[in-house]
């Protein structure tokens, strides 16, 4: 593990001499294929540095994703900029440094650092004006809800004198839990998460950041929120036990009113952040039924979604750029311009967006079908509509941009898109490649 934090530190001090863009993203994909040949075939429980940092079956895969998406971000600069690449560099160290930890006040610490390179992305290198109330929304969301986590992290410390998560998990069945803590405990992962009621900073930040801004958010930073239910949930079980039956409620119901939003939407990017959130609902509500079919299946659906839904963000920047506009009704037809050779790759997107047979998405979303069914037979109808949206909204938005009569300012467009294709192939391959070996999530 070691070896990777150097080598993500040499490539930030090599930012002084070389100014080859093509240099950094391929040294990530190789730092990639480096954890692949050393993690992917080796069944481990747990690989420790120390007490304090140590990596297992829930990092690996996540830290594997934070690096490949990482290197896709920087295929999406078109030049060498030295403090977008530090910024890019500095997150990458915080996220590999999260999934890490365990430890609990690091693991706090990194969970909130994060956002300081988050907002950069949107404040800096954001489009509109609204890219200030974006900001100032991830902010306030993130940084007033965690306050009550951190003023609980430090009556534990005081109480336990020890923060690792291998002695807390002994030490936790002692204490009983109120309501109050239960939402101390958990609030901040729900709101990064986002659970509804608390994702307007998600659609706003999505919308106002550039398209490497929303290809980290939606591929990374929100699985943040569900790895730290899962590290916190093994430690606070009794409370999970007791007060979880509400927050699944609230997600079911959650999932089928964003859903039937998805459908009224006209901007691209807000709908894929919808989209982003019926999914996040979903699989909340599978991880806290506490089932290890849950567990597993909102595992694969962090990485199956994270791989999506970057490429359904960067496929809407390629159309934004080519339209100047992110409105269904103004893009249009866009299979009778020169992107009609993206059209697959949009198509491939689109349906496994909603979990088409087969596709990795589809394996996870038949593991969280099945968790929820089993926790509670009657929530079978709200999963049915959530289903039957998820494909309804998807396709509509594939048809809308591809057929129809197009707008007439586009349609002698014409680009290399070399690196486009390149870019979309990156997300979908490791997809298709991961459905073909399901046994290394077990």
């Amino acid at each position: 593990m070691m070896k990777f934090i150097f080598f993500i530190l040499f490539m930030s001090f090599m930012m002084i001499s070389n100014k080859m863009i093509m240099f950094y993203y391929n040294s990530l994909f190789f730092l990639t294929f480096m954890m692949i040949c050393i993690f992917m075939f080796k069944n481990f429980i747990l690989i420790n540095i120390s007490m304090m940092w140590g990596l297992d079956y829930y990092s690996v895969l996540l830290m594997m994703m934070s690096v490949w998406i990482m290197s896709l971000m920087m295929m999406c600069l078109s030049d060498f900029k030295m403090l977008k690449l530090l910024v890019f560099m500095s997150l990458l160290m915080i996220l590999i440094l999260f999934f890490l930890t365990l430890d609990l006040i690091m693991f706090n610490f990194l969970f909130e650092v994060s956002l300081i390179p988050t907002f950069m992305l949107i404040i800096y290198w954001g489009v509109n004006p609204d890219r200030l109330s974006a900001s100032y929304y991830l902010m306030m969301y993130m940084l007033l809800i965690s306050f009550p986590l951190l003023v609980y992290i430090f009556w534990l410390y005081y109480s336990l004198f020890s923060m690792k998560f291998m002695l807390m998990k002994l030490l936790m069945s002692l204490f009983e839990f109120e309501m109050w803590s239960y939402m101390m405990i958990y609030m901040s992962f729900f709101i990064k998460l986002p659970m509804y009621m608390f994702h307007v900073w998600l659609t706003k930040a999505h919308v106002e950041a550039p398209v490497y801004g929303s290809m980290v958010l939606a591929g990374v930073l929100l699985k943040m929120g569900s790895y730290g239910l899962i590290r916190l949930m093994e430690i606070f079980i009794k409370s999970s036990l007791k007060f979880n039956y509400m927050i699944i409620s609230m997600g079911i119901v959650g999932s089928v009113l964003v859903s039937i939003i998805c459908l009224n939407v006209l901007d691209m990017k807000k709908l894929v952040a919808y989209s982003s959130v019926v999914h996040m609902n979903l699989m909340l509500c599978s991880l806290l039924n506490l089932q290890k079919m849950g567990f597993l299946g909102s595992y694969i659906m962090m990485v199956g979604h994270g791989l999506c839904s970057s490429g359904l963000f960067y496929m809407v920047n390629m159309y934004y750029k080519m339209t100047k506009s992110r409105l269904l009704m103004l893009n249009k037809g866009l299979i009778n311009t020169s992107m009609k050779s993206m059209m697959i790759w949009w198509f491939i997107l689109c349906v496994i967006n909603f979990s088409v047979p087969f596709s990795l998405n589809f394996i996870s979303e038949i593991l969280l079908l099945m968790s929820i069914m089993n926790w509670d037979y009657m929530l079978m109808m709200y999963l049915m509509f959530i289903c039957f949206f998820s494909s309804v909204y998807s396709l509509y938005l594939f048809s809308y941009v591809q057929h129809g009569l197009g707008y007439y300012e586009i349609q002698n467009f014409s680009s290399s898109l070399i690196k486009e294709f390149l870019v979309v192939k990156l997300h979908i391959y490791p997809l298709i490649l991961m459905l073909l070996n399901l046994m290394m999530y077990l």
